[in-house]
């Protein structure tokens, strides 16, 4: 009879402190997610300010200019760090990227079949002599 009882105490402390366990790691969890979400939020705006950035340096009237392609490298340099340090929580909450590759493929499959057909069809102009 001891022996159930002590089974049956051993039993609910360890439904307690699995179901505490369950319920910290869910917390956890939400709160890794929101973390993810925010790096993934910051990497794209500095990404949108390099790509600014370039367009601003290849304008003609900015071109060669040392401080904005000191400040393209800087950016480069700072996602470069991010994706090396947080890439791993970045790519948590996007989508896996097979499908979408998948897409790009086939796409890009269509996109040389359609540009096969207009080759097939224009033979070039043709001069009348006659």
């Amino acid at each position: 009879m001891t022996i159930k009882l002590w089974l049956s105490i051993f039993l609910i402390i360890s439904l307690f402190i699995n179901g505490f366990f369950f319920w910290f790691i869910r917390e956890q969890s939400k709160k890794l997610f929101i973390v993810s979400g925010n790096i993934n939020d910051l990497f794209e705006m500095i990404s949108n300010y390099r790509n600014h950035l370039k367009d601003l340096y290849s304008m003609e009237t900015f071109y060669g200019d040392e401080n904005l392609n000191f400040l393209l490298q800087h950016t480069n340099s700072l996602l470069k760090i991010l994706e090396d340090q947080y890439g791993e929580i970045i790519y948590l909450t996007e989508p896996l990227e097979i499908e979408q590759e998948e897409e790009q493929e086939n796409e890009q499959e269509n996109e040389q079949e359609n540009e096969q057909e207009k080759d097939v069809f224009y033979a070039g102009t043709r001069r009348s002599d006659h």
